[in-house]
């Protein structure tokens, strides 16, 4: 095709390209995001993601640049999400996450972790298990430091990058919970408040009279764990961070196993429910029904 045909196409291209977003942008607003969408669209485009996915996966095969159990973690919520053959989809869902997709398929964001986690943080992906993996990574930048200065001194510091890093407006991977820079931020504050108080726990005298005080519970700390986790999805509770509420709750309760719940233990079941502890509350819950019809 030669050159002036080929510069025809661009600016027709251009034209159109401006159209689209135009109405986009004019009629967006129009537009019900959270409507379901049909069962023959969602399996034509769940088929297009998945072979998306199968071409991050080689790519990331050839280069390990990108951090293995980050990666691992993002391509298993693709995955679920493409293998979901439920009709309670949304557009918005959908749109998320072909737009994420064709985001950390670009070069530029395969190139290391830290542009990995940057397009994360951009797309506000508040999925329970890179909540967790950012929790486990300042953790262990901070445990290969000597003195709670630099301890200190580091989580401001990592706070303040996380601040700056840009983030895409009415975006989230979870529109029900707090966004990914309140989570990690609400983390630091609690971790800089116990450092600053000092990081031992005084260990009271007498237990049995500390034990008083405490909410005593027969339920694990699992099943614990999640049943907040659906108070807070509720809303029910609604705390705008969640570590500092999973702080509170860890030294108020006690379980028949352990006498003192670990806020790391509380924390860890919070946001990575087992399948067992899911069935065995979906049973409980299917016991309280049956215990509110009878009042």
């Amino acid at each position: 095709v030669c050159n002036q045909i080929l510069h025809l196409y661009d600016i027709i291209g251009k034209h159109l390209q401006n159209t689209l977003d135009f109405i986009e942008d004019f009629f967006g607003n129009y537009f019900d995001r959270n409507e379901k969408i049909s069962a023959s669209y969602r399996m034509v485009s769940t088929a297009a993601l998945k072979k998306q996915l199968k071409r991050l996966v080689q790519i990331v095969a050839k280069d390990e640049s990108v951090d293995k159990c980050l990666i691992t973690n993002v391509m298993a919520v693709f995955q679920n999400f493409t293998d979901d053959e439920s009709s309670n989809i949304s557009y918005l869902q959908l749109s998320y996450q072909k737009e994420l997709m064709k985001e950390l398929l670009l070069e530029k964001v395969l190139a290391s972790t830290q542009s990995f986690r940057e397009t994360l943080y951009y797309f506000n992906f508040n999925e329970d298990n890179f909540i967790a993996y950012e929790y486990e990574r300042l953790q262990q930048l901070t445990n290969n430091l000597a003195t709670k200065k630099e301890k200190i001194t580091l989580l401001r510091f990592e706070q303040k990058n996380i601040n700056q890093l840009s983030a895409k407006l009415n975006c989230s991977f979870t529109i029900n919970m707090p966004s990914l820079k309140e989570q990690v931020n609400g983390w630091i504050d609690e971790e800089v408040k116990f450092l600053e108080n000092g990081n031992l726990i005084e260990k009271v005298e007498n237990s049995v009279t500390e034990n008083e005080h405490k909410i005593n519970t027969s339920l694990s700390v699992a099943k614990l764990a999640l049943l907040i986790k659906l108070l807070v999805i509720d809303k029910i509770i609604i705390n705008r961070t969640v570590a500092p509420m999973l702080r509170i709750i860890a030294k108020l309760f006690t379980t028949l196993q352990r006498e003192d719940i670990s806020f790391g233990s509380m924390e860890t079941k919070y946001h990575a429910p087992d399948k067992a502890t899911i069935s065995a509350v979906r049973d409980m819950l299917f016991k309280w029904i049956n215990i509110l019809n009878k009042l």
